[in-house]
């Protein structure tokens, strides 16, 4: 019976389960927002949902050890990311529109709107994942990175240890203000996709002594 339900997937709405992914997304989301709103950019918090879920694995008591499933630690890390692009990118921005437009009293309704779209939008994704119009095998960077995480937690031994030193360079790094996300991209991302933003990069750069143009500037579409 026990061997039965470890080959089950795990679901979402188990109590202890549910409680987690709660957590972890109230907490993404807040991450989300406070980046946006100071960098303009939204984090991928992905990566920290599966430490919290290997990290409580360790636990040495019967409930946490439930989380050293890699299902239930994707769960996890998917809520996490799910609750801050979400927050940020389809909740927070859309709101500042009518503050740019003069109307706050509108920020509410659009809120609503923004909403009720994350759902339906979600549930498009959901519908069409795996599909040819949005292929799972695609080259999704941030989830590799993630399940590369998740199969080194739960494989131990070098790969784990791997993961520990690159988590230490990769806070080293970030300290020297040098941009660890790029090296980490460049070794996991698509040869193709990689050349097309160094291609854009450089444009962008010798755009103005080359060609006159600063295309930064006209918002055209080159990173």
């Amino acid at each position: 019976m026990e061997n039965e339900q470890e080959k089950r997937h795990p679901k979402t709405f188990e109590p202890f389960a549910f409680i987690l992914i709660v957590a972890t997304s109230i907490l993404g989301a807040i991450i989300g927002m406070q980046i946006v709103t100071s960098l303009g950019v939204t984090p991928n918090t992905a990566i920290i949902g599966a430490l919290v879920a290997m990290l409580i694995a360790r636990i040495p008591i019967n409930w946490f050890l439930r989380y050293k499933s890699v299902h239930r630690q994707n769960l996890v890390q998917t809520a996490i990311s799910s609750a801050t692009f979400g927050a940020a990118n389809s909740l927070l921005i859309p709101i500042g529109i009518p503050y740019l437009m003069g109307t706050p009293d509108l920020v509410v309704p659009m809120l609503l709107g923004a909403a009720l779209a994350m759902f339906a939008d979600a549930t498009i994704l959901y519908k069409i994942f795996d599909s040819k119009l949005f292929p799972a095998s695609g080259t999704w960077a941030p989830g590799v990175a993630t399940a590369e995480s998740i199969k080194a937690g739960d494989k131990g031994g070098k790969r784990a240890g791997l993961l520990g030193i690159g988590a230490l360079i990769g806070v080293v790094g970030s300290y020297l203000s040098i941009p660890m996300s790029a090296f980490g991209v460049a070794f996991i991302g698509n040869i193709w996709a990689l050349g097309m933003f160094g291609v854009g990069l450089l444009i962008r750069q010798y755009s103005m002594p080359l060609f006159q143009i600063d295309v930064n500037a006209l918002y055209i579409a080159h990173v």
